[in-house]
């Protein structure tokens, strides 16, 4: 847990947000309405650790002036007026000497400043350092986790003493799963971190990469058993400091209900615009009380409409459809929702096809543009200035995009019936898409290892949704012969593959799965998981029991079933092998495509997309299983890195493949 106990009428799971992204600090007019959102909300924690504050990080070890330290106590008696705890964060790492005495004292001095003004809890940073040793710190603590052990536990005892009842938290130079596996910090940080940091010191954590499209209790579960305690996670879902030509008021999503119960803490790290948090906030506060099946996008559109006031206009007011539509082109940092999706799906059509070949899709493609581009003009008007001047830079972007297709698509449609263009004047290069930035863009190719699904030709690679349930399945029944269509084998029960090949996968590794769609729908999927048998267990505990209650084991001869009643005999008698070296290979992946899909490349992309994922996540390596009659498949996977580590005899054998990650540049 983190920060002071709030207000009994906030009792429950425990969030706050921080203030630590890059940029220019919060005024004390956006710290307050901060303060009032996070009320309502019903978080608990703010965390105030501004990177540009030059006494955060580059002179640490200089003391607040009197007015710096009398604005930071007034700010400290208004977060506790909002019944919330102040965590005052300090980033010592750039050039602390932990064996130094004189650095020690430094510390000291400014955590006994802090506690003067009424802060009782506070945050040790180590992220965004260098990973090495000073000689005299090397030669005395031998690895940087215990050199930074020594000082938390230090302070720890120290602050316990001067402020009784107050937490420490420390934030770990390789803050994700990636950087972990990179051997940031050396060989066992996070293991030496763990098991020399007292009792009561909270590890702060960021999930699988810097801003994780998903965190799992099964990822908090290993960080648990590596650092013995439970993380509190930092989470940069949210945040924009990256890049600065985007911001995210998608929901709060991607971490499942059960991760609350997994966790010390959340706390949501924010963009450096304060009126955009406003829907981040609220969805946090809608899942830390939510229940068991709570449902991120109705918590999302109530957080929209109540954010919708705040978009009244000199003349009018903005409405719900485009406040949502702003908000899908405005997600969250690896996809979009429902409306920027139909505004992309359209768009091979409209560009590529002739006019009378458009058909819904592309029109609904159109139509989005075309309200984007209204809503882009309207916005010009908010009496809420604060909330135009941090929405203008991207509004005016995207009304010039959506401008430039509309005229494309228009003059495509012009050309079909020999009407006169429209002119574009307001396009022109240099000013239009210029820069250095762009020529860069332009000129490197930008590794194929976690870049975000592009749309290519007429196809669309995507991250997966629940709604590609049933289109999913039918990919896997018309390739559940072996390659083959399986429709005739499985027409007594279509679904019987896709219970145990697809729909546990898109539940339980959502953010391990992709699909790929065109005009006709989805034509191709492929998903994985990151701990086969991490996920193999949450398969015995929470899907297999339902398939063996609904789906009677068959009886009489094997050799008499029908293909429907092997795979429900599967239900009953799992295959859960992993082959060896099991440590070297833990994930596992599998792909189908359409024949429609197939000869393209799409296979290809899809699979470096997903090795991209794995490897970034922390995986050594990945296998696969391939059925030793669908030879094609093996030389499939053979050109893209995979050996065979074991074969299974028999008529129904199969092929054990595997590759190491993560994948070179």
């Amino acid at each position: 847990m983190v920060g002071q106990r709030a207000a009994t009428d906030r009792d429950g799971p425990r969030g706050g947000v921080i203030e630590g992204f890059y940029g220019r600090p919060w005024s004390r007019e956006e710290r307050l309405t901060l303060f009032a959102w996070m009320r309502d909300a019903r978080l608990h924690d703010y965390l105030h650790a501004p990177k540009d504050d030059p006494l955060h990080r580059g002179r640490w070890r200089d003391p607040s002036s009197a007015g710096a330290a009398a604005r930071l106590a007034e700010l400290v008696r208004a977060c506790h007026e909002h019944g919330l705890a102040f965590i005052w964060a300090l980033s010592p790492g750039l050039d602390i000497r932990y064996a130094a005495t004189a650095d020690r004292r430094h510390l000291r001095d400014r955590i006994a400043q802090a506690t003067t003004l009424g802060i009782r809890d506070v945050a040790l940073l180590f992220d965004d350092i260098p990973d090495r040793l000073a000689t005299e710190d090397a030669a005395r603590f031998g690895s940087l986790a215990t050199a930074q052990a020594s000082l938390a536990n230090d302070t720890r005892q120290w602050l316990a003493d001067r402020a009784p009842g107050g937490r420490l938290l420390v934030c770990p130079t390789p803050y994700c799963g990636r950087m972990a596996a990179a051997g940031l910090g050396g060989p066992g940080y996070l293991e030496t971190m763990g098991a020399n940091l007292a009792p009561g010191i909270d590890l702060l954590w960021t999930g699988p990469e810097i801003i994780s499209p998903t965190i799992t209790p099964e990822h908090v579960a290993g960080l648990t058993r590596r650092i013995g305690r439970p993380p509190v996670i930092w989470d940069n879902l949210h945040a924009n400091d990256y890049d600065g030509t985007r911001f995210f008021v998608g929901p709060y999503a991607g971490r499942p209900p059960a991760l609350r119960a997994a966790i010390g803490g959340l706390l949501l790290n924010a963009a450096n615009e304060l009126p955009l948090n406003f829907v981040p906030i609220h969805t946090l506060g809608s899942y830390l009380h939510g229940t068991a099946d709570q449902d991120p996008a109705g918590a999302h559109r109530s957080a929209l409409l109540a954010w919708l006031p705040r978009f009244a206009l000199a003349t009018g007011q903005v409405t719900e459809e485009e406040l949502s539509l702003l908000a899908d082109c405005f997600h969250l940092p690896h996809g979009y929702g429902p409306g920027g999706r139909a505004l992309l799906a359209g768009l091979p059509t409209l560009l590529t096809r002739p006019p009378q070949g458009w058909g819904a899709e592309a029109e609904e493609s159109r139509r989005i543009a075309r309200l984007l581009g209204g809503l882009c003009e309207k916005l010009n008007g908010l009496l809420d200035r604060d909330l135009f001047h941090a929405l203008f830079r991207r509004l005016w972007d995207l009304r010039e995009e959506v401008s430039l297709l509309e005229r494309r698509v228009e003059n495509r449609r012009r050309a079909a019936t020999g009407a006169t263009p429209v002119a574009d004047d307001d396009h022109l290069p240099g000013t239009f898409r210029g820069g250095i930035l762009a020529d860069l863009r332009t000129a490197v190719p930008f590794p194929d290892r976690g870049a975000a699904p592009r749309a290519a030709g007429p196809f669309l690679l995507r991250p997966a949704r629940p709604d590609d349930e049933a289109a999913a399945s039918l990919v896997c029944l018309r390739t559940g012969a072996d390659g083959a269509d399986g429709s005739e084998l499985f027409a007594t029960d279509p679904d019987a593959l896709a219970r145990i090949y697809v729909w546990p996968y898109m539940a339980i590794e959502p953010g391990l799965a992709l699909v790929v769609e065109d005009d006709a729908g989805v034509c191709g999927y492929c998903l994985g998981t990151l701990d086969s048998r991490a996920f193999y267990a949450r398969y015995e505990r929470d899907w297999r029991p339902h398939l063996v209650e609904r789906f009677p084991e068959p009886v009489g001869p094997a050799d008499g079933w029908s293909a429907v009643q092997r795979v429900h005999w599967l239900y009953h008698h799992p295959d859960f092998h992993c082959p060896e070296p099991y440590g070297r290979y833990p994930a596992h992946l599998h792909i189908d495509l359409l024949p429609r899909a197939q000869g393209q490349g799409l296979g290809s992309r899809m699979v470096a997309h997903l090795l991209a994922d794995l490897g970034r996540r922390g995986a050594p390596g990945v296998h696969l299983a391939v059925a030793t009659a669908n030879v094609r498949a093996q030389a499939f996977y053979r050109r893209l890195g995979f050996t065979e580590l074991e074969r299974r005899p028999g008529p129904d054998g199969c092929v054990f493949m595997g590759r190491p990650l993560p994948l070179p540049d």
